[in-house]
């Protein structure tokens, strides 16, 4: 059976590498609120969005997080988030694959 690609939502890649009290990060996250379906990537110091209050990122929202950068910084998540050990080679594959739209914050 071919799949119309119309048919297909096409999913936002968001990679996140600023802290939560940045302007980027804010900016990020008013970009994700209106995306209909989502994917962050949280690396570098966009790891501390992980001990945000719920409702700071959209439920709706796959989140990822590199195991690395989790570890180095010493995060406990709060949120339902896959810290992931193939981090970088997950989301070139969302970027490379996909048909939405990325953007890097």
């Amino acid at each position: 059976m071919r799949v119309n690609r119309e048919q297909v939502m096409m999913m936002d890649v968001f990679l996140l590498t600023k802290p939560p009290q940045s302007e980027r990060s804010e900016i990020c996250l008013k970009l994700l609120a209106r995306s209909e379906r989502s994917r962050l990537y949280l690396a570098g110091d966009g790891v501390y969005h992980l001990l945000s209050q719920p409702g700071t990122i959209p439920p709706s929202c796959e989140v990822l997080a590199s195991k690395e950068d989790v570890a180095a910084r010493g995060v406990v998540p709060r949120r339902g988030a896959e810290v992931r050990e193939d981090f970088y080679e997950r989301l070139v594959e969302d970027v490379m694959e996909g048909d939405g739209r990325f953007f890097t914050f």
